[in-house]
């Protein structure tokens, strides 16, 4: 399972997907709506977008700060 996600100073926005551009594509597709919802101006989020982080990550497991937190025994 592949994670996108992107922090701003308001939200912080994720999005799932099987695939790196899936699950990129698909937060893209949720920050369009967002500006959608709430009246921003048309690809204000564009100036985010190098900052949009994509990692591989564990179905239930937890992480911190993008981090997979290990759990020792």
């Amino acid at each position: 399972m592949i994670k996108a996600s992107l922090d701003t100073t308001n939200f912080s926005f994720s999005a799932y997907g099987e695939s790196e551009s899936h699950a990129a594509n698909a937060l893209k597709r949720g920050l369009d709506q967002h500006t959608t919802d709430y009246g921003c101006d048309v690809g204000w989020w564009h100036s985010y977008s190098n900052d949009i982080v994509v990692q591989d990550i564990e179905l239930n497991k937890a992480y911190r700060d993008y981090e997979l937190i290990k759990v020792t025994a």
